[in-house]
């Protein structure tokens, strides 16, 4: 599941590369620097947004509650 951020700048990392691509088809080599750039900061970007939307999924799950093999047997 991805967040509409994520999604974003999935859309963001195709336009960069696909203007890289273009900027060295046209032989244009200030597209090409500037495509480079926003690839690199667009994967950047999105592997922080991905850390955080674990890392807040992970928080959220209440898991499996770890208690003491002792205070269990107590309790049956």
């Amino acid at each position: 599941m991805t967040t509409r951020t994520e999604d974003r700048l999935y859309g963001l990392a195709l336009a960069a590369l696909l203007a890289t691509a273009a900027g060295e088809l046209l032989a244009v080599p200030l597209l090409v620097a500037v495509g480079v750039a926003s690839v690199f900061l667009t994967v950047a970007a999105l592997l922080a947004v991905v850390t955080a939307a674990l890392a807040v999924g992970v928080a959220r799950e209440p898991g499996i509650e770890m208690r003491d093999a002792a205070v269990v047997d107590r309790s049956r």
